[in-house]
């Protein structure tokens, strides 16, 4: 998978930045992650609505039942801290902690040339391979954190909770989180908490993943080539002991713009 992302802005394009995954890809993987994951349980049951977001409905005469064997509401809320904080119970609430740049070399990987091939054949079927320099690369990585609020009615839904998610990016899902670009390093789990809510009591656990992602910038370059020299050599083929003939060499020279214009 690619870890492209797509902003509003015209500057990734404009400056060539074809990868940052700071902040907003790898909030956003995890989110879809633990949607997905918790989509498959029974009990705490995760639902979407027809946009996609928590299927949050009005819960007024709906059976305690509801959402354990369908999709009427989520059993569960998954999304952004701040969006819903504090509304819905059980939730997960994910956000940004914060990032660092961390070079992945003195210069930025600066230096580093990405080639493309074509292949030129003349008239008479000799063929050459040339590489040409297509961008010039520039890399780096972010190590950061994301952290993960837990907040239920009940001790126990919020122990399960914490296993379940932290099982969940410690294994079942830590392959497949590196794939697109995010690596998931050591996961804390912090002290266990609680507060008065209204009129009732909020249980509260946060973990913490540390990850690393990656940056990276093609500069694309310009056409570097202008000619191409092309030498052929008479040889007898049936002796190929021999050495090619030394007066009989052909040396010829094409420009792209010819190659162009007669293409």
């Amino acid at each position: 998978m690619s870890t492209n992302n797509f902003f509003r802005s015209d500057l990734p394009r404009l400056y060539n930045l074809i990868q940052s995954s700071m902040i907003v890809y790898p909030k956003e993987i995890i989110i879809a992650i633990l949607r997905e994951y918790f989509s498959k349980d029974s009990f705490y049951h995760y639902s979407k609505d027809q946009w996609g977001y928590p299927n949050t409905t009005d819960h007024t005469d709906l059976p305690l039942t509801s959402g354990l064997h369908d999709d009427i509401t989520t059993r569960l809320f998954i999304g952004e801290n701040y969006r819903q904080d504090g509304i819905f119970y059980p939730a997960i609430l994910v956000k940004n902690s914060g990032s660092k740049s961390v070079p992945i070399s003195l210069n930025r990987d600066k230096g580093s040339v990405q080639y493309s091939e074509t292949i030129y054949e003349d008239q008479h079927g000799h063929q050459s391979l040339v590489k040409t320099p297509n961008s010039l690369i520039t890399a780096g990585a972010w190590e950061g954190s994301i952290t993960i609020d837990i907040l239920t009615r009940s001790l126990r839904s919020r122990d399960d909770l914490v296993e379940l998610v932290a099982m969940c990016f410690t294994e079942i899902e830590f392959e497949t989180i590196a794939d697109v670009g995010v690596v998931i390093k050591p996961i804390s789990i912090g002290a266990p908490s609680e507060s008065d809510d209204r009129n009732d009591k909020l249980f509260r656990q946060s973990l913490t993943l540390d990850i690393r992602t990656e940056w990276r910038r093609e500069i694309p370059v310009g056409n570097v080539i202008d000619t191409i020299f092309f030498t052929i050599y008479f040889q007898d083929l049936s002796n190929t002991n021999k050495p090619p003939a030394p007066n009989l060499t052909i040396n010829t020279e094409v420009s792209i713009l010819d190659l162009i214009l007669n293409t």
